[in-house]
């Protein structure tokens, strides 16, 4: 069983993860980002700027052209400034770049570290043609100030020049490329990292929307989570404004679920003490009023029948007895037979003693009291099917009790078919023998399904001349043995009762004896 709090903690930590994710990606990016214009800003800006510094405008054969026209005064004053006007500083600014780039290409990944190995080649390139030029320029410098250039060294001079001058090509060559190539790099750079950026804004967009749409949901998911304890709050409500049918609906196997269950259960239970309970108080209240109603009855009752007695006595010595007197005082005799059987089966409900149990054999009870009431049901043209199973174990009841209860169950089944019919008594074991269930059933018009919940309270009848009382007595006498007993019907079939008592062993009983 997952508890909530894990499935909430889940919820939460998915959308966690979802954010944290975002959060990652545009660090990661950002971190890129950060790099790329370090790269940019400590290594190709600082490199152009280097190469630019290396674009020689004035080169030594310039000035060694210039210096071979003049006269050797004016040469010799010359030559001083030319070589004071070489750059010497190309050397200390190739070197420079040198190290720019290496520091570059420390931090730099992919196409700028193979880039940067690049421009570093390059530099290493320049350097050594700087240094041929270098030992070249000042060698041609050399011979202009010994006089070089005039005279018969002049095809000589000017092969001499014309090599010089094709170092400065090549050079000034090189530093173009490198400068193109660093432009280029530089705006390929420039370029990327602006599609970069709009990838980067793009990609964090829809990344935030989807953790957005996490957490959405991981608010959903909890809230469904959770809903089940504001149903159960309206429950509890609902059960203490006395409404103990309401029932919490309970879905998976969470603590919820289960806490909802229990909670059904409870519900169910208080319903079922507060039925009893009430049923509890009808039944203390009608044995209160039965009692004293009965007491109140039985002594004018007795007076009248007595003096009935007396009267159809006198009238009996007449030499001629009216008919019609006769037959008043007969019908008076038969009312207060019936309302005597009707106090004592208030007193019976009312003063229901406690049962005196001995193991007895349902069969036997059964057995007698079909064949005492043979004659009556004969006579209202019922015919009785028995279905006694034998060896069936003994119940620990009180004889005189249970046999009330069949008396009644069996005399209503014969009033319930007024034209006859067919009356089954059935005993058989139940639960592997540790219950004994007795199954009287009749052929009758059957009991409507509103009056089937009720039959069982006290003074509700659906006889003409009924007290209400024979269901409820019953039933009363059946849970005092720890029995049940339950009604099933149908109109126009019939009605079955089933009475089930806990059964005991012989072996049991035995020991029991023996014991006392």
């Amino acid at each position: 069983m997952r508890r909530v709090a894990t499935k909430i903690f889940l919820t939460f930590a998915v959308a966690l993860a979802a954010f944290a994710a975002v959060a990652g990606f545009g660090v990661a990016r950002l971190h890129d980002l950060r790099r790329d214009l370090r790269t940019l800003s400590s290594g190709y800006i600082p490199l152009t700027r280097i190469a630019a510094q290396l674009d020689v405008k004035d080169w030594v054969t310039a000035r060694a052209l210039e210096a071979r026209v003049l006269d050797p005064a004016a040469r010799r004053a010359y030559l001083p400034v030319a070589r004071a006007h070489f750059p010497a500083l190309v050397r200390e600014k190739i070197e420079e770049g040198k190290r720019v780039a290496a520091g570059a290409r420390i931090d730099a990944s992919g196409d700028d570290a193979r880039f940067l190995g690049d421009v570093l080649a390059r530099l290493d390139g320049l350097a050594a043609r700087w240094a041929d030029y270098d030992r070249e320029a000042r060698a041609l410098l050399d011979a202009l100030e010994a006089g070089a250039g005039m005279g018969p060294g002049a095809a000589a001079f000017d092969a001499r020049v014309a090599a010089v001058r094709q170092l400065e090509k090549g050079l000034s060559l090189d530093v173009k490329l490198l400068q193109v190539a660093l432009e280029t790099q530089i705006a390929d750079r420039v370029h990327d990292a602006e599609r970069t950026e709009g990838n980067t804004v793009a990609l964090t967009v829809i990344y935030s929307l989807l953790a957005l749409a996490v957490g959405v949901g991981a608010a959903a998911i909890s809230q469904r989570l959770l809903a089940p304890i504001q149903t159960l709050t309206e429950g509890v409500k609902a059960v203490a404004a006395g409404d103990l049918t309401r029932k919490v609906e309970a879905r998976g196997r969470d603590e919820i679920s289960v806490l909802a269950h229990e909670f059904n259960a409870m519900a169910a239970s208080l319903d079922r003490q507060r039925a009893e309970l009430l049923r509890a108080e009808r039944l203390a209240a009608v044995g209160r009023i039965s009692a004293q109603i009965t007491h109140e009855i039985r002594n004018p009752l007795n007076a009248i029948g007595l003096n009935a007695e007396l009267l159809a006595e006198e009238i009996a010595a007449l030499p001629a007895p009216p008919a019609e007197a006769t037959g008043l005082v007969s019908a008076i005799s038969r009312e207060v037979d019936r309302l005597n059987a009707v106090t004592e089966e208030y007193l019976r409900f009312a003063r229901l003693p406690r049962p005196q149990l001995e193991r007895h054999d349902l069969n036997e009870i059964l057995g007698g009291l079909l064949d005492f009431l043979g004659p009556e049901l004969a006579a209202a043209r019922v015919d009785v099917h028995r279905a006694l199973a034998p060896g069936l174990p003994g119940v620990r009841c009180d004889e005189g009790q249970l046999r009330a209860v069949f008396l009644n169950l069996l005399r209503n089944s014969r009033e319930a078919m007024p034209g006859g019919g067919t009356v089954r008594v059935v005993t058989r074991r139940a639960d592997s023998g540790a219950a004994v269930e007795v199954e009287l059933g009749d052929t009758g018009g059957g009991i409507p399904p509103g009056d089937l919940t009720r039959i069982f309270e006290p003074f509700y009848s659906t006889k003409e001349r009924g007290t209400g009382l024979g269901l409820a007595f019953t039933q009363q006498v059946v849970e005092e043995h720890g029995g049940t007993i339950r009604c099933e019907s149908t109109v126009g079939r019939g009605t079955v009762f089933t009475l089930r008592f806990p059964a005991i062993e012989d072996r049991v009983e035995h020991e029991v004896g023996a014991a006392t």
